[in-house]
């Protein structure tokens, strides 16, 4: 976005970086790094974060705010990930949730390139993690996740993010 894009809008803080194009990048949580003093965001890349913070975001971690975020990470964090069948069911149930919640929180005044329209499932791999203390195998395993953030502009913004899930 340039500059004048910003005129008259409320914008956010980047705090997910490399969500911006397509192609295979680390994303990072940083808010400003050696080569950067922090860039700002909005739009759809401003709703794709806060879709994404809220998604990694275990319900009930937010003191004051135990309606906030999703069961996903819980199921990660639980070992319920055996198929791509049980991935998608949790992926559902928290975008119903997150779904309500970002709504819930969009005034009429805010752009409808901001506001959520829909989120889906694009990709799933499950990646075999390695400890090598241990001579015989396998620690920790990550889901890569594809996601589909949609507004109600029509706008998108797919994101790609690892999960530690246990095998």
């Amino acid at each position: 976005m340039a500059l004048s894009d910003y005129v008259n809008r409320k914008y956010d803080y980047l705090a997910l970086r490399n969500t911006t194009g397509p192609g295979e990048r680390k994303l990072g949580l940083e808010l400003f790094n050696k080569d950067s003093p922090g860039q700002i965001t909005a739009g759809v890349q401003k709703l794709a974060q806060r879709w994404l913070l809220e998604f990694l975001t275990e319900e009930g971690s937010i003191p004051g705010l135990p309606e906030r975020g999703s069961n996903f990470m819980r199921a990660a964090r639980t070992g319920l990930f055996r198929t791509n069948i049980n991935v998608r069911t949790e992926f559902a149930l928290a975008d119903l949730k997150i779904r309500k919640t970002l709504r819930a929180e969009e005034p009429s005044t805010m752009p409808n390139d901001e506001k959520f329209g829909s989120a889906e499932i694009t990709n799933i791999a499950v990646l075999p993690g390695f400890d090598a203390s241990q001579k015989s195998g396998t620690s920790a395993a990550f889901l890569s996740l594809g996601v589909k953030i949609t507004s109600l502009a029509g706008d998108v913004r797919e994101i790609v993010f690892p999960i530690e899930i246990l095998p």
